[in-house]
């Protein structure tokens, strides 16, 4: 391994948890009974519906078409019946269009794909508009249009490739799967995305306990896109795009020397490994791999799970425990705790997190800063918690904003971690960032007026 120095302050070591002896094992959950699938499932514009209700239509059909580049095209994710369109509230700022889908019962649900070549002898353009057509977003936590991220890389010139292969939070499981089980689709969207950015170079970055299967994976990749492999000693949070960037441009690695001398743009494993899967079998994204976690389950694990399925009936399926303390949408470092269990899982979701409703479950009541610093310390971002989290008492959001860069915070939860007074101060930093927006929205719409 190649030797790293230190590459951003703070950050934090969490407890190595053992992995279960079926970690690389990706399960394939049923249908709902009802699929809602809202038109915008992403930061972006909505897409626009292209069926109406009661209209029956075939898995992989288009559902709603992308008339805005920060939009992305929504397929069905089964074939079915649209049950009907309504306007449903969108993280409590505003409403979308969602369409109600049922599966059809007794169908094989087979997707045909389109008939497609060997994607990689596709040119530079025609595979950037293959992936904008596939409806594939950023799986990695970051959900944005794939297609839009690519097109900005190549036009600021990117010649590095930096594959993401850092679990995001501790007990998801998706790395080791997508190595395991989708070796072969990581290799072809690797070559993908190498021809359409016009890139020469690649690294793929894990962390030690997925090391063996990383390098295992590369031995079988070609020599002329074949990454170099750097294995990084845990941390948290380095796998945020900003931190790995920096970390891996200071490494000895013949990769680090490339990212210190040219622009590199980061994409997750599991965006590589979808590009490759959608492409090759010409299909479009109407699943994707999450973990569900927690001791809230009884059978926990990586599921595909098909778009638009409520997070009430995946749970169901890995047989959640009847009391529950909480659901996280996301992992425990930066999972937000559910209000309603029948929103539907959507583009770029990574997992889910069942608590259960027992001792250790409680969350300890927060106490008043004892300005000790360690928030400070643990920041990544060397931002300033303590002070934004006494702003916040004040209400001084603007301060927040304009002083101490609350909108560079991404929420990472190392200060929460560490707190010892218990001050959930992730929490308190999306409510202000929430505050200020709707004011930002406001005074656009009355300059309008």
């Amino acid at each position: 391994m190649f030797g790293l120095r230190p590459a951003f302050p703070g950050g934090i070591r969490l407890p190595v948890l053992e992995r279960r002896d079926d970690a690389a094992v990706v399960r394939q959950l049923p249908f709902a009974p009802r699929l809602f699938l809202p038109l915008r499932q992403h930061p972006g514009a909505a897409a626009v519906a292209v069926v109406r209700a009661g209209e029956e239509v075939l898995r992989g059909q288009l559902l709603a078409r992308a008339d805005d580049e920060t939009a992305v095209p929504l397929h069905a994710p089964a074939t079915g019946r649209i049950v009907g369109i309504s306007e449903q509230p969108d993280r409590g700022l505003t409403t979308v269009s969602v369409i109600e889908l049922a599966p059809l019962p007794g169908d094989t649900q087979e997707d045909p794909g389109r008939p497609v070549r060997d994607p990689t002898a596709a040119g530079p353009e025609a595979l950037l508009a293959a992936i904008g057509d596939s409806g594939l977003v950023g799986l990695g936590g970051e959900a944005g249009p794939t297609a839009l991220r690519l097109a900005r890389a190549r036009a600021r010139g990117v010649r590095v490739l930096v594959v993401n292969g850092i679990e995001g939070e501790p007990g998801f499981t998706r790395i080791p799967a997508l190595l395991a089980r989708h070796g072969d689709d990581v290799l072809t969207g690797l070559r993908c995305l190498l021809r359409v950015l016009e890139a020469d170079q690649a690294v793929l970055a894990v962390e030690e306990a997925d090391g063996a299967a990383a390098g295992a994976l590369l031995a079988r990749a070609r020599q002329d896109t074949r990454p170099a492999l750097q294995i990084l000693p845990p941390r948290y949070p380095q796998g945020a795009a900003e931190l790995l960037l920096r970390r891996l441009a200071r490494s000895g690695s013949d990769g680090g020397r490339a990212l210190a001398a040219d622009p590199a743009v980061v994409f997750s494993l599991a965006t590589v490994a979808e590009v490759g899967r959608l492409l090759s079998g010409g299909l479009t994204l109407t699943d994707q791999l999450i973990t569900l976690a927690g001791d809230g389950l009884g059978d926990p694990g990586n599921y595909r799970v098909p778009l638009g399925t409520p997070v009430r009936f995946a749970l169901e399926q890995a047989g959640v425990l009847a009391d529950l303390d909480r659901v996280l949408a996301g992992g425990p470092m930066r999972g937000q705790a559910l209000a309603d269990l029948d929103r539907p899982i959507v583009k770029g979701a990574t997992g889910f997190v069942a608590v259960a409703a027992d001792g250790s479950a409680r969350v300890p009541e927060p106490m008043a800063c004892i300005r000790c610093g360690e928030c400070v310390a643990a920041c990544p971002l060397n931002l300033h918690p303590a002070e934004l989290g006494l702003l916040a008492r004040r209400e001084e959001v603007q301060a927040m904003v304009e002083d101490y860069q609350l909108e560079r915070c991404f929420e990472c939860g190392c200060c929460a971690y560490v707190c010892p007074s218990h001050i959930p101060l992730v929490q308190i930093f999306r409510a202000a960032k929430d505050q200020w927006r709707r004011a930002q929205a406001a005074a656009v719409a009355q300059e309008r007026t």
